[in-house]
């Protein structure tokens, strides 16, 4: 296990745990605190090492910074490493289903398991699992393994009005 800076960032989505390793590589946005989960001294709170994020965050919900250019560090099995890669293509204000993903990655008949991967994504909000909606157009849930569904169905709205209130952004195209 690297060693992780962590820090508890407030966002106008609800509050995220993050972590970085020394050399600054995401390792998990989550809104869950996963910080008791990790072995004892393998992290500490440190808010400036995870700076570049926290900044890039901001900017982020402000409106004003549509695509994030942080190293990622991404743990998982090679059909969750396909999922995370082809959500992070992905376009800010953009939705994408299941179903579309699952056929994005050469798996079309695999819509629930790219949900159930999409549900395991570490790093919330930078691998825009927030773009994966239900084919009848509905939000669905978002984090529901860490969140009750009301607060993460809200958050999931949250972020998708962010996205689409892009009138500062006048050159992106989106899916409505």
């Amino acid at each position: 296990m690297e060693y992780l800076y962590t820090h508890k960032y407030t966002s106008p989505a609800g509050e995220l745990f993050l972590a970085v390793d020394r050399a600054g590589s995401v390792h998990r946005v989550s809104y869950h605190d996963f910080r008791s989960e990790l072995p004892a001294g393998t992290w500490e709170n440190n808010k400036y090492a995870c700076g570049d994020l926290e900044f890039q965050l901001d900017q982020y919900f402000r409106g004003s910074l549509s695509h994030f250019s942080l190293k990622i560090a991404l743990h998982g099995t090679g059909f969750q490493q396909a999922v995370w890669s082809a959500l992070q293509k992905v376009g800010y204000g953009r939705t994408i289903t299941y179903g579309e993903l699952a056929r994005k990655i050469g798996r079309r008949d695999a819509a629930r398991a790219v949900g159930n991967a999409v549900g395991l994504n570490p790093v919330a909000v930078i691998v825009p699992c927030h773009r994966v909606v239900r084919s009848s157009g509905d939000t669905g849930n978002y984090a529901g393994r860490t969140l009750p569904v009301p607060t993460g169905r809200r958050i999931k709205r949250r972020l998708l009005e962010i996205e689409r209130n892009t009138e500062h952004l006048p050159d992106l195209q989106r899916r409505v």
